[in-house]
């Protein structure tokens, strides 16, 4: 954390032709003397009184009429990378600094002062991806950008996948362009994120399509056929992602060196999220006239591991990074749920039969934890149990590390990186 802190502070922009991209003028400021804060695997509590305010682009454009979507923003021993339309910001989450913007080197089609208007959620930025590679631990981001043409070559769109190394944060390292079509659905002119990693490939979504980049050569190596819609996930060496079948949609599985299917089903999707390391959960209509039902299939081969009851939640999930999925469903009968990632047997549900506990409002499912909202408050919840943890972790973190946790200000606008304390 340190060696990443001084990099930081030592930026300024320019310089060096592995620095093109950077600004942010005196960057971010090096911490005091001070011992550096201890880290918490599973952090149970947040001081609200050791804080650092995230620039605008952690938050701005991601909420609508009173529902927050996921923040851009990812995590890497405390300092805090937030992916804009325009680039990525880096900044310290625990010591008073600068942030440092890496820009895209041609222009982006959609920039972070044009986005937050309005109601609606219109920042099309997602997480970047942090992943080590070699001896570096890479960030990873993808933003559309406009290729302006020479003299009677025609000007063309690109996603400029970026790579920032983070133990010199303030620099742009390297970067590699993808090539766009000219058609592309209405509102998706700036969607490019990075789904995630398989292998040494690094799979990248943009207007509809998958695309992988090998990270060794750092080269576009395959386009996958077809077109899908946002929310694909990396599973057990696979890309899982809904492809589009005219009015239609299916789940399937692709390989992640080559982007060729490996599996499709036989059902017609409806939502996909990440279930494990090696699973998805799937919600799915088996044939014209039937219910959907939430399906816990394997990543590698589309195998059911088990098909959840009609009146589990399901739709929305996350692994807790132990042996368990959690599942919510947002509908008016809120509930929250947790299966075993190997049989998909239910462990435990919210509300409980006896009516004695309510479902959490769920913010984050990370380390064998889960942080949200109950009766107004933050809690802490045990993901194996569904027993409370922390009755009183100070703030339900949509973001956290062993170092600090990410959420809107309290007692203002904007978002906060609150202290890891316990």
């Amino acid at each position: 954390m340190a060696v990443t802190l001084a990099t930081l502070s030592a930026c300024n922009g320019g310089g060096a032709d592995g620095d093109k991209g950077a600004v942010g003028g005196a960057g971010v400021a090096k911490p005091s003397a001070s011992p550096s804060p201890k880290s918490f695997a599973a952090p149970t509590r947040f001081s609200l009184d050791q804080s650092i305010l995230l620039p605008e682009s952690a938050g701005v454009g991601k909420s609508a009429m009173g529902k927050q979507f996921p923040m851009p923003v990812a995590l890497h021993n405390g300092a805090v990378f937030i992916s804009r339309p325009d680039g990525l910001d880096a900044v310290s989450g625990y010591a008073k600094s600068f942030p440092v913007t890496i820009t895209s080197e041609h222009e982006a089609v959609t920039k972070l002062k044009d986005v937050g208007g309005g109601f609606s959620s219109d920042n099309p930025a997602e997480a970047p991806l942090i992943t080590p590679f070699g001896r570096k631990t890479w960030v990873l981001n993808a933003v559309v950008t406009r290729v302006t043409g020479a003299g009677t070559t025609k000007s063309h769109d690109v996603v400029e996948l970026m790579a920032v190394d983070t133990a010199n944060a303030g620099a742009k390292a390297w970067f590699t362009e993808i090539a766009l079509p000219d058609e592309y659905p209405a509102g998706d002119q700036a969607e490019a994120y990075v789904v995630g990693r398989g292998g040494d490939t690094v799979v990248v979504f943009a207007r509809g399509q998958l695309f992988g980049v090998d990270l060794a050569s750092r080269q576009r190596i395959w386009v996958a056929p077809g077109t899908y819609s946002k929310g694909a996930v990396v599973a057990g060496g696979r890309i899982v992602a809904m492809r589009k079948n005219s009015d239609t949609e299916q789940v399937v599985g692709l390989d992640a060196a080559s982007g060729k299917d490996a599996w499709t089903s036989p059902r017609t999707g409806k939502e996909l999220s990440a279930a494990g390391p090696d699973a998805v959960m799937t919600y799915e209509k088996v044939q014209d006239g039937d219910g959907a039902q939430n399906f816990l299939l394997d990543a590698a081969t589309g195998a059911i591991r088990n098909t959840l009851p009609k009146d589990a939640p399901g739709s929305d999930c996350a692994y807790d990074g132990a042996a368990v999925t959690v599942c919510v469903d947002g509908s008016v009968n809120h509930k929250v749920a947790a299966y075993d990632l190997k049989t998909g047997q239910e462990r435990w549900r919210l509300p409980d039969a006896a009516g004695t506990r309510v479902a959490p409002t769920v913010s984050l499912v990370r380390a064998g934890l889960i942080y949200g909202m109950a009766n107004g408050n933050p809690v802490v919840l045990d993901a194996a149990s569904g027993k409370d943890k922390e009755n009183q972790p100070g703030i339900a973190p949509y973001i956290a590390d062993g170092y600090v946790g990410i959420t809107h200000t309290k007692d203002g606008p904007g978002v906060t990186a609150y202290r890891a304390v316990g």
